[in-house]
């Protein structure tokens, strides 16, 4: 099979490269199942031709909604190969919400592997199973010809986390998802001979980026699930020589909580990858410890930025471990005062940034893109300060400040605090309305100890911090919630 190239680098032509440089080697481990390059070509080659048929308006949309199986990376390709964009959101969202969707996007072919939703559009919208996928991704002889989007600065409509208020589209184009292929690839030193792990939902950037950047060096995705119980998970990862562990800081506080990572044995083991938030310096000094020879990337993003904005080089790790890193090349940074000035080394204010990728806007939402690009500046909604060395540093979000008594609280703070305490597996503190106070300070926490108690916490709290940030409430659970990429839904905790 001869890869077709064209002249404008698309997320297709990721794909064809790895075709045509790797054919034999693998692409694709799944449970029972492990697809060469070649193999993986012809089985979207085939899927591709279907879309074609059922999708015949040039640069048109297919909705990709549903789990981590291997039908949704060949939806996937084969709609970025037909010339389709993507629209995707998590499989775990409510009807009501997949449906607005739906409606706002209006897609071509809806691929999914929900029942109750392929009842839902039955007769709006053209729907297939995930088992459809796999029944028609049969082998082609024939390579197609590769089309580009009618809009080709759209590749995927990703919705948002919505980790503060609603899930919204962001509009991510062939340049941004390109570009971060090949610089988190570069980075990282990736190479054809790395079984890169897929714990990550595939409908968000963060996962689609590690899909990516495998993709461009000719690398293996090792598909693993089971994430909840940490020894078997270890011991999967062990098994799969997975040389490279993408995840985020909930999922590696996790492994470091559960105390298995001492007996972990795996010699293949050479990359741990985190992004999304922020790795937590507790975090980064167990998995040293635990890991020595791993080198561990510590990196921030956020979806309107195709998740990688800066990372931490693992020789600077420990000088650095406050920080989330220098920013990626050709991406820019700058911190805005309260002001509107550019704020000064080591001040705080806004986090603004540009570069290849940042997204194109929001999708149906000319005010609210207006609102946050700026003369090609994207405001994140983060905080933090640059040091003297344009190491970024996030200190909260502007949201999540909690206004106490006149005072601004920054929630970080307490956090970290509470996550040093040897029973506390997870922890975020929000702020409460409050009629004398304005909003107080309340902590909830994840803990599988029954017998942790509020006073032990409190006492923990008070030994560390000023009196003003001591929590005035606590919550315990057994853990907290968080939406399928792994960050904390901290609009649900305001009501706990």
């Amino acid at each position: 099979m001869k890869a077709a190239f064209m002249s404008k680098e698309t997320v297709a032509e990721i794909l064809f490269r790895a075709i045509s440089l790797y054919p034999g080697r693998p692409a694709l481990i799944a449970p029972g199942r492990t697809w060469s390059y070649e193999e993986l070509g012809r089985a979207v080659a085939g899927f591709s031709s279907r879309i074609r048929e059922r999708a015949p308006v040039h640069g048109g949309r297919i909705a990709i909604i549903g789990g981590n199986y291997l039908a949704y990376i060949l939806a996937y390709w084969g709609a970025q190969c037909a010339g389709c964009s993507t629209v995707e959101i998590s499989g775990n969202e409510s009807l009501q919400t997949l449906l607005g969707v739906l409606s706002a996007t209006r897609p071509q072919l809806v691929v999914t592997d929900r029942c109750d939703l392929i009842s839902a559009v039955w007769g709006k919208f053209p729907v297939e199973s995930f088992e459809y996928v796999l029944k028609w991704s049969v082998a082609s002889d024939q390579w197609p010809e590769v089309r580009t989007g009618g809009n080709s600065r759209e590749a995927s409509i990703v919705y948002t986390s919505g980790t503060t208020a609603a899930a919204k589209g962001v509009v991510l184009s062939h340049e941004n998802f390109c570009f971060i292929a090949r610089t988190v690839a570069d980075y990282m030193g990736l190479n054809e001979k790395d079984r890169c792990t897929m714990i990550l939902p595939l409908c968000h950037t963060y996962g689609k980026s590690v899909l990516l950047s495998a993709t461009a060096v000719g690398a293996a995705l090792v598909m693993l699930d089971g994430f909840g119980n940490q020894r078997q998970f270890l011991s999967r990862l062990a098994a799969e020589s997975c040389t490279v562990l993408n995840a985020v800081p909930y999922q590696l506080n996790m492994l470091v909580k559960s105390g298995c990572l001492p007996q972990f044995e795996s010699s293949a083991l050479r990359i741990i990858a985190s992004s999304a938030d922020k790795l937590s310096p507790a975090v980064i000094d167990s998995l040293t410890k635990a890991l020595p020879k791993v080198r561990i990337f510590s990196m921030y993003g956020l979806t309107e930025a195709t998740t990688r904005v800066c990372y931490v080089p693992p020789e600077m790790l420990h000088a650095k471990k406050e920080s989330c890193g220098r920013p990626l090349p050709d991406v820019e940074i700058r911190i805005m005062a309260e002001d509107g000035r550019v704020a000064a080394t080591d001040e705080t204010g806004e986090i603004l940034l540009r570069g290849p990728n940042v997204m194109t806007g929001y999708f149906d939402d000319l005010d609210l893109t207006t609102e946050t690009l700026v003369n090609g500046w994207l405001k994140t909604g983060d905080i933090g300060h640059l040091d003297a060395d344009g190491f970024l540093y996030i200190d909260g979000r502007k949201k999540d400040l909690i206004k106490c008594a006149g005072e601004r609280i920054n929630p970080l703070e307490i956090e970290e605090v509470l996550l040093k305490h040897p029973e506390v597996d997870g922890a975020v503190v929000v702020g409460r309305p409050d009629s004398l106070m304005g909003e107080i300070i309340h902590a909830c926490v994840a803990s599988r100890n029954p017998l942790l108690s509020k006073t032990d916490l409190h006492e923990h709290c008070r030994a560390r911090l000023s009196h003003n940030k001591v929590p005035y409430s606590y919550k315990i659970i057994e853990c907290l919630p968080v939406t399928s990429t792994g960050k904390v839904q901290k609009h649900a905790l305001k009501r706990r």
